[in-house]
């Protein structure tokens, strides 16, 4: 199925197609010499002035698909980011109330608030329009849900596993962030 954007390019490249064949027959079937010849001129000249106007429809309207194509592209995006941020807003909360209620230290916030504000940022933090920014984005959010994963894995795991998951959260949680300063610029 195409899209509008997609049918207008498609109607206005027949068109160019046509008027260019036109142009060809009539060139084909120019006369010798005389006022006949300057009319048929003046003719072809009026169909290449059409040929340029069609074209120029044709540019705008693989624009049109290209911009369509993007905004589609940012709309998933958006939606997968926003799925993604509830891991990293939901743990950074999670370790808010064990915190909260001496459940764990308060070392702990030392994630909690990292996570919890790169988590609100991919959810709620409006999304640019290149297609380099959309990258990023998604990056972002796929390691904010891996440090989620692996600081909530940290919260379970006793013993010198949870060094190690300690460790990777924090290097997961650092690299969510430099992807989103990233994004900004």
């Amino acid at each position: 199925m195409t899209t509008p954007a997609q049918h207008k390019r498609e109607q206005a490249t027949a068109r160019v197609a046509r008027v260019q064949e036109s142009m060809r027959a009539r060139l084909g079937a120019l006369p010798e010499a005389g006022d006949e010849r300057t009319r048929a001129l003046d003719s072809l000249v009026d169909a290449a002035e059409d040929l340029l106007r069609t074209e120029h429809e044709v540019e705008i309207a693989t624009e049109q698909v290209r911009a369509a194509k993007l905004e589609a592209q940012r709309v998933g995006a958006q939606r997968l980011s926003l799925y993604l941020a509830a891991a990293p807003v939901a743990v950074g909360m999670v370790v808010g109330a064990l915190m909260l209620f001496g459940g764990i230290s308060a070392v702990w916030v030392l994630f909690a608030l990292p996570l919890l504000g790169t988590g609100l940022r991919i959810a709620l933090g409006p999304l640019g329009p290149t297609p380099l920014m959309v990258g990023r984005r998604l990056r972002a959010a796929y390691t904010g849900a891996a440090a989620a994963g692996l600081t909530a894995a940290s919260l379970l795991v006793p013993g010198a596993g949870q060094t190690i998951l300690v460790v990777l959260a924090a290097v997961a949680t650092v690299v969510t962030v430099v992807f989103l300063v990233q994004e900004v610029r």
